[in-house]
């Protein structure tokens, strides 16, 4: 299995990868696609298409972990080896990078491991577009490879994408049942395997364009995705919802935690006459105002009350 021999978030160029898996054609391998005969299949990916703008369309890229490709302009969704991914008897494998060169120089894909089929869109062939799950996706990472590829839309280079399927803010069963109450290590903000606490943290992390908006701290790190109502008091579903989560400092965080301080609906600064000095001494700017955006507003009133009943 090829998995087994690669490391995820590891850097491959063909010929590397032609040596690790004992594989010397690939070395050769100038297409999108290889194939192994032991029903496992390679897809290589360039995110931003200099220079092939009509050929290829701006259509393959990640919504949290499921990705967006579009197959070999030759095949179909009744194209064997597609059908053979759609049944799971294939497994692809997805090797990434944003660009394919950099100062002349070619660059080396992104191993992003395992994927599974979840749909085709209606009404796409040659290319068909597909939508799989990347099983292998690392919620939690700090890789900066991997975030650069996870974090990467047609959008940040000005362009669209053609498909009509989009994926943001689907949570899948599978996370939403493996995501449990964080402990209060996991909850400083140190990286955790389970899958997901590591998805909420980073829906937080992405909506808050990772840093925290009080101190502008960028430190991924050190960082705490917080609810603005905490676990013991929200349902299922407030659990899981991004507009229930703020990104903040660890100073900030545990005042916020502990109503000292909070936030209008307009996104000022709220905290008692007698704590400004404190804050302050933290470097905290009392003038400060966070972007709010409407979803946040019915969280905040209720962390209101708790902050309004302690002056």
């Amino acid at each position: 299995m090829i998995h087994r021999r690669l490391t995820i978030g590891q850097l491959y160029s063909k010929v590397e990868l032609s040596e690790v898996l004992e594989k010397p054609k690939l070395s050769k391998v100038r297409e999108g696609v290889y194939n192994f005969s032991n029903k496992e299949t390679m897809f290589f990916v360039t995110l931003e298409k200099d220079g092939m703008e009509e050929r290829f369309h701006f259509d393959d890229f990640f919504e949290g972990d499921y990705f967006h490709w579009d197959s070999q302009t030759v095949q179909s969704i009744t194209s064997p080896k597609i059908q053979e991914i759609v049944n799971g008897v294939r497994i692809p494998h997805l090797f990434v990078r944003v660009r394919k060169k950099v100062r002349s120089r070619t660059q080396r894909f992104v191993y992003c491991g395992r994927l599974k089929f979840i749909e085709s869109e209606d009404g796409t062939s040659y290319p068909v577009h597909m939508i799989y799950q990347n099983i292998d996706y690392i919620d939690d990472t700090l890789d900066e490879r991997l975030l650069e590829v996870y974090n990467w839309t047609p959008q940040k280079i000005g362009k669209t994408t053609k498909s009509k399927i989009s994926k943001k803010n689907i949570i899948s069963e599978e996370r939403r049942k493996n995501y449990k109450k964080p402990n209060k290590t996991e909850r400083t903000g140190l990286v955790t395997s389970r899958v997901g606490q590591g998805y909420y943290r980073r829906e937080v992390r992405d909506k808050w364009n990772n840093r925290c908006p009080v101190t502008n701290c960028q430190v991924l790190s050190v960082l705490i995705s917080s609810h603005i109502v905490p676990w013991s008091e929200s349902n299922d579903d407030e659990r899981l919802d991004v507009e229930n989560g703020i990104l903040l400092s660890p100073n900030v965080d545990s005042l916020f935690d502990r109503h000292l301080i909070s936030f209008s609906d307009e996104g000022d600064l709220l905290f008692r006459d007698e704590m400004i000095e404190e804050l302050q001494k933290l470097g905290i700017n009392t003038q400060i105002k966070i972007p709010i955006s409407n979803g946040m507003k019915p969280y905040l009133r209720r962390h209101r009350e708790k902050f309004n009943g302690l002056n």
